[in-house]
């Protein structure tokens, strides 16, 4: 699945992409930035994207130092099901997940390049999610570093955990930053489910012509 992610400082930005997106895609990720845990700051006036009727179901990346603060902001946000937060910013990873879940969200666990797979092993039979990060977080248009490759590659090689009804259970794998037409089948032998483009997509002339094709590259086995 791609999922286009929306990385901007003011509403009038987020308005123009969302307006691209709509019609294109069912779902798509807003960047949260703080301007402590990442240098950028995202807008603040987040109540008007109910106003914007986009159709869109949004994800939250939460690239903040205080997840559950940033968290009751966006409440009363319509159409959120799945958040995001970093286990660097994470002093209770727990406390943030069930605050989650109570929201009736999904979970989503995110880490960053240099950070181990071994930080967030004890929370994966709680999260619903897994996002590695393949640029150093904050701006769009980072550069693309392929050696997350090998901390990806573990997580699927992990034995599945125990799920519900006996079943075998993994969260979601997704990996956010750098991707494009010329890396993102490369990225899917990885063992892949999401792929959350940004600046490929959102800034493309033909948005949609673009996120077929992507899809397209995805769906070959």
């Amino acid at each position: 699945m791609i999922i286009p992610t929306i990385l901007v400082s003011s509403f009038d930005e987020f308005a123009t992409q969302a307006k691209k997106l709509k019609g294109v895609c069912d779902y798509a990720q807003i960047d949260v930035m703080d301007g402590v845990f990442v240098p950028n700051k995202s807008f603040g006036d987040i109540e008007k994207i109910n106003g914007l009727k986009s159709g869109l179901k949004w994800e939250l990346h939460l690239m903040a130092a205080d997840p559950l603060a940033e968290m009751e902001k966006w409440k009363e946000v319509k159409n959120v099901f799945r958040v995001i937060f970093h286990i660097e910013t994470a002093d209770d990873p727990e406390k943030i997940i069930a605050a989650i879940h109570g929201n009736c969200w999904q979970a989503g666990i995110a880490l960053n390049p240099e950070t181990p797979l071994s930080a967030i092993e004890p929370y994966l039979n709680l999260v619903d999610l897994v996002l590695f990060l393949t640029v150093r977080p904050g701006k769009q248009g980072a550069k693309f570093l392929p050696e997350v490759k090998e901390k990806v590659k573990t997580l699927v090689s992990l034995p599945l955990l125990e799920g519900g009804q006996g079943r075998g259970y993994r969260p979601l794998i997704a990996v956010d930053g750098g991707i494009k037409s010329s890396n993102i089948a490369e990225i899917k032998s990885w063992g892949v489910d999401i792929f959350c483009v940004g600046s490929a997509l959102v800034m493309a002339k033909d948005i949609k012509k673009t996120y077929k094709e992507l899809t397209a590259m995805t769906n070959i086995c």
